[in-house]
């Protein structure tokens, strides 16, 4: 500054005003351009550069994904092309890594299935927030049609997801598919059952149309690793939606079995891979052989023996005494009962041919000592007992003097007390609403004004390790009527009453929970109800699949203090064991969450202990996975994608709307950039502000230069 104070007195005694200043104001720009280089000023800005933030883009490449929908081109190249466009779109502010995934995420280098390749949008998303190349992430766009079924993804990474959703309108295809399928996973031996599938029609073209007019549906069954056709029926896919029913017979061996539903191919439509519809069903030996045995054929044993009878499940054998010496064995006979035509055996091994054994009122005198001790084995050894009401039961049969008597889940009440007949209100204790055995009978007794029992045994108190179930109000008293006590590996239930059967020969719900409660005692005892004795879990839902959650509630029947009771569970799956977190929400209810990350057999075992003694444990082996074929469901379900970009912090679009979520995309990348300085002067680039700057500088000396030469300075 002093110095162009100096030129100015030097030129302003030599030029006029004008010259003075045309002559300084070169060396004036200089100056500027000389303080700016050495102050090194920079701009600074938040709009990232390329090695600052990185977008993984991961396309779909199913087999559903070669589907070509769309005039133009498969979903799979209109994928591809979208890549390339973010590519570009997202230039200069953040590199954009590409990446394929079916069943999980594929890196470049990986190589895809060869043949059918299978979807798995859960086990992909789970793997986001797994893998390390793929952490630091700032976003994540997935292009994808969705795969064939929806996903409730519990644990979802911490970027943000954003998902074009690749596939045309149905309305748009000329296409024949299996649609909605009502399929078993799961029947009993020797049990026929039915399956039933709509056929739907796209039909953009009415040429189309009329080729689909009626199609030849058929249900294959896989033979030794080849389908072999079963049935096949004629269906009119314009009416009654297109419904095609098949009733198919039982299985004779339990096992898992493979069956296919397909439709023949029409030429013209866009693809047949929806034309067959895998599955398999589970056949299972769920019959229970249950003995009932009696001494007359009385009505209680008559119309037991017919609600037993009536129930598929049950095998029922039935042994009753015509006379003092003849006994009639009927119903379902089984090798080696044919002692019981000379009365109740003496052997446990006999005993053991039978799930449940139901005895009915009878002096206690009537069956051997010897049989007496071969019962009690038999339930010690892990079977199952009912003893039920009558006038000869419990103490009148004189049961308390034989070696049943810890069997019974009553004490000896004194007396030979016998059976009264009145009417009784019933009650169901805390205990047994919470019961597998009786919570769906209490649930339909609640709809009933005022049920009581027509009869009753009066049995002592019930034993320490009994649970009642239904109590009766006899008087002042409460009278434990049906109890449940497990003794050695077995349990007994002790039904002290001879008139539920009344209850079946009513109207309304108290009819339905006559049914309701044999049905379920068989299957309790049995062990067909989820649970054990003393623990009931409750699933939220029968199926999962990849990135789910299970949530079970858990319950400890009885009544105990809070925290008496300690529960701890484990998960096995591929060979690793972890600890399942098991939380007291009240009481003696528990709460459990399971997660299931991958595909597979999930084992999930829990186990119950009161005052560090074991009280019960639980186990049960859940098949996490999809039943669906690749491409059964080829129709995008945009409110599922969009959901499920909607909760990771994303945005979801279809293909041919994605400009509002790229700009909703960048909005996120510049929002997230970390500041940075721009230099002005040492900036490198070919194109930066360097040139410039050198331009100026020569441009402001060239200008003093042609100024000297016009005014003839030397």
């Amino acid at each position: 500054m002093g110095w162009l104070c100096l030129l100015w007195y030097r030129y302003r005694s030599r030029y006029t005003i004008r010259k003075t200043l045309l002559l300084l104001a070169p060396k004036l720009v200089c100056t500027l351009l000389i303080l700016v280089a050495l102050m090194d000023p920079a701009w600074r800005d938040s709009r990232p550069s390329d090695d600052s933030q990185k977008v993984a883009v991961i396309s779909d490449i199913s087999t559903s994904m070669d589907v070509v929908d769309n005039a133009s081109a498969s979903r799979a190249e209109r994928a591809k092309e979208i890549a390339d466009d973010i590519v570009g779109e997202l230039r200069g502010t953040a590199s954009v890594e590409n990446y394929r995934f079916d069943v999980d995420v594929l890196a470049p280098e990986d190589t895809p299935a060869t043949a059918t390749r299978n979807t798995d949008l859960g086990r992909t998303i789970v793997s986001l927030s797994q893998r390390p190349d793929l952490a630091d992430c700032k976003a994540v766009v997935f292009l994808t049609d969705g795969g064939d079924e929806t996903i409730r993804s519990e644990r979802l990474p911490d970027v943000p997801i954003y998902i074009i959703g690749i596939g045309t309108d149905p309305l748009s295809w000329d296409d024949l598919e299996i649609g909605n399928a009502v399929i078993p996973e799961e029947v009993e031996l020797k049990t026929p059952f039915k399956v039933s599938a709509e056929i739907v029609v796209h039909a953009a073209s009415g040429d189309f149309a009329a080729k689909a007019e009626s199609v030849d549906v058929q249900i294959e069954k896989q033979i030794d690793g080849v389908y072999q056709r079963l049935a096949s029926v004629k269906v009119d896919p314009r009416k009654n939606n297109g419904l095609a029913d098949f009733d198919l017979p039982g299985e004779a061996i339990p096992g898992l079995y493979q069956y296919r539903l397909s439709v023949p191919g029409i030429k013209g439509e866009i693809t047949e891979l929806n034309n067959a519809r895998e599955f398999a069903v589970q056949v299972r030996e769920k019959s229970i052989n249950v003995l009932l045995y009696g001494n007359l054929f009385d009505v209680n044993f008559a119309l037991l023996r017919r609600q037993f009878a009536d129930d598929e499940t049950i095998k029922l054998t039935t042994v009753y005494r015509k006379n003092a010496d003849v006994f009639r064995v009927d119903g379902n006979r089984q090798e080696g009962d044919q002692v019981f035509a000379r009365g109740f055996p003496r052997d446990e091994e006999v005993l053991s041919l039978y799930t449940i054994i139901i005895l009915g009122s009878f002096p206690a005198n009537l069956i051997p000592s010897a049989s007496h001790t071969a019962l009690k084995n038999y339930v010690e050894g892990g079977g199952n007992l009912v003893l039920l009401g009558g006038p000869k039961s419990f103490d009148k049969g004189g049961y308390y003097s034989s070696a049943i008597a810890p069997l019974l889940p009553w004490k000896a009440s004194g007396g030979a007390q016998g059976i009264s007949a009145g009417l009784f209100p019933v009650m169901v204790p805390p205990e047994g609403t919470d019961h597998p055995l009786s919570s769906a009978t209490a649930a339909l007794l609640k709809g009933v004004a005022s049920p009581v029992f027509y009869s009753i045994n009066k049995v002592g108190k019930r034993r320490s390790g009994a649970l009642s179930l239904m109590n009766a109000s006899v008087g002042s008293e409460v009278v434990p009527i049906v109890a449940l006590q497990p003794y050695g590996k077995g349990q007994v239930l002790g039904v002290a009453t001879d008139t539920i059967w009344r209850w079946g020969r009513m109207d309304g719900d108290i009819a339905v929970a006559c049914h309701q409660f044999w049905r379920d005692t068989i299957r309790y005892l049995s062990g067909e109800i989820e649970g054990g004795r003393f623990l009931t879990v409750k699933w939220d839902r029968k199926r999962y699949r990849s990135s789910e959650e299970a949530v079970a509630e858990i319950g400890v029947i009885g009544r105990y203090a809070e925290g008496a009771v300690h529960l701890t569970g484990t998960v096995e799956h591929a060979g690793t064991t972890v600890s399942l977190p098991i939380v007291l929400k009240e009481g003696s209810d528990f709460q459990t969450r399971v997660f299931f990350p991958k595909p597979g057999d999930y084992t999930i075992t829990v186990e119950a202990t009161l005052a560090g003694e074991p009280l019960d444990n639980y186990t049960r082996i859940i098949r996490v996975g999809s039943n669906v074929s690749e491409a059964a469901d080829l129709a995008v379900d945009h409110p599922f994608l969009e959901n499920l970009a909607a909760r990771s912090g994303g945005a979801y679009s279809r293909e041919g709307d994605r400009e509002a979520l790229m700009r909703r995309l960048e909005a996120l990348l510049l929002t997230s950039a970390d500041p940075h300085d721009t230099p002005l002067v040492k900036k490198g680039a070919l194109f930066g502000l360097l040139p410039i700057y050198v331009i100026l500088l020569m441009a402001a000396m060239l200008w003093e230069w042609i100024l000297r030469r016009r005014m003839n300075i030397v």
